[in-house]
C-alpha cells in the first residue's frame, strides 16, 4: 500500500449501514492496551435492550472490573468476550474461573478454540464462529469479522454496526488486507493498532528473530503502516475517531506519532486517541452515527 497512489476503489459492495436512530446509543473505550495486555469495553443500548461485550481479556478480571467501574460500566452487566486471538496479552487465564462461576460466554473464531481450550477456558462456555462465513448478531450488535495475518494462528478484525453507529476493531493484524480494509471502510469509530516505530524498532536492543517476527507481515503493523491502512479506509467517508492501540512501550511514542499524523493526514490528526498500557480512554460515545462531545 503505498503513500503515493490514490486509494483505491472497494473489491465489493459496500457493507450496508444500518439505519441510524437517535435513541440507540453506542458507548466504546479501551481499558487498557500494550504488550502487557488489552481490554476494550463496547455497550449498545436501545429502547428494546443493552447489550455489553468486552473485546478481549487480556487484562487480569481485576484489573478489567476496576478500569470498567472507574467509567461507570457495570462489569456484571458483560454478556460475552469476543476475542481477536489468543496470544497471552489478549487473553489471560484468569478469565476461565470468570466463566465458570458466572456462565460469561468465551466467543471466537473456530480455528482459535484448540488455543483457547490450552488457555484452560471451560469448554461450556467457548462459542465459535466461521469468520469466512459471513457475520453474527450479538443481540443489537452486527459483528462482521475478518480474518488477518499474525503468527501461526492469525487473529480477526471486527466491524460492529449497530442502530447508534460503527466501530471498526483491528489489532495484531500482521498485514493490511483489500478485505480488511473493505470491511472497515465507513465506520464511524476506528481502534486500529500503530504498534512500533520503524526507527526505534531497528535500533532497539531486542534480538533479531523479535524484530523479523514483528516486521515480517505477520506480526504488528509499523506506525506508517497503520496510517497507510487509515487513509485507505476514510476514503470517502472519513471516521469521527481514530484510537490507536497497542503501542509498544519500548519501541514507539506518542509523540512520535503524533508527529507523523501532523505530517502524513493532518486533516485526520485532530481525531486521533491514543490507548496507554495502564489507564483507561475516556468513553467514546455514538449516536445517530454522531461522535458526542469532542475529541480527546
Amino acid at each position: 500500500m503505498s503513500a503515493v497512489e490514490p486509494p483505491r476503489m472497494p473489491l465489493f459492495a459496500a457493507l450496508p449501514r444500518r439505519a441510524r436512530c437517535g435513541h440507540a446509543t453506542l458507548e466504546f473505550a479501551v481499558l487498557g492496551s500494550s504488550s502487557s495486555g488489552n481490554a476494550s469495553v463496547l455497550r449498545v443500548t436501545t429502547r428494546e435492550s443493552r447489550r455489553q461485550i468486552l473485546l478481549d481479556a487480556g487484562l487480569s478480571p481485576r484489573a478489567t472490573f476496576g478500569a470498567m467501574r472507574a467509567l461507570g460500566f457495570t462489569p456484571e452487566d458483560t454478556a460475552e468476550v469476543l476475542f481477536t486471538h489468543f496470544d497471552h496479552d489478549h487473553a489471560r487465564e484468569g478469565w476461565a474461573r470468570v466463566a465458570s462461576t458466572t456462565g460469561l460466554r468465551l466467543r471466537c473464531a473456530a480455528s482459535h478454540r484448540p488455543a483457547a481450550l490450552a488457555r484452560g477456558y471451560p469448554s461450556a462456555w467457548i462459542e465459535t464462529f466461521d469468520p469466512r462465513a459471513g457475520g453474527f448478531d450479538l443481540g443489537p450488535i452486527r459483528v462482521e469479522p475478518c480474518v488477518n495475518p499474525h503468527d501461526e494462528a492469525g487473529t480477526v478484525s471486527f466491524r460492529l454496526e449497530t442502530d447508534a453507529g460503527s466501530v471498526g476493531f483491528a489489532t495484531d493484524v500482521g498485514r493490511v488486507s483489500d478485505a480488511l480494509v473493505d470491511l472497515l471502510r465507513g465506520v464511524d469509530l476506528l481502534a486500529i493498532e500503530s504498534n512500533y516505530d520503524r526507527g526505534m524498532q531497528l535500533e532497539s536492543a531486542r534480538p533479531k528473530f523479535l524484530k523479523d517476527r514483528i516486521m515480517g507481515g505477520r506480526g504488528h503493523l509499523s506506525n506508517e503502516e497503520c496510517i497507510e491502512a487509515v487513509r485507505a479506509i476514510a476514503f470517502p467517508d472519513e471516521p469521527a475517531q481514530v484510537v490507536l492501540i497497542h503501542l509498544s512501550r519500548d519501541c514507539n511514542h506518542p509523540d512520535v506519532v503524533r508527529g507523523l499524523w501532523s505530517r502524513s493526514l493532518p486533516a485526520l490528526a485532530p481525531r486521533v486517541a491514543f490507548a496507554h498500557h495502564a489507564l483507561p480512554t475516556p468513553i467514546f460515545r455514538l449516536r445517530g452515527g454522531a461522535l458526542e462531545g469532542a475529541n480527546p
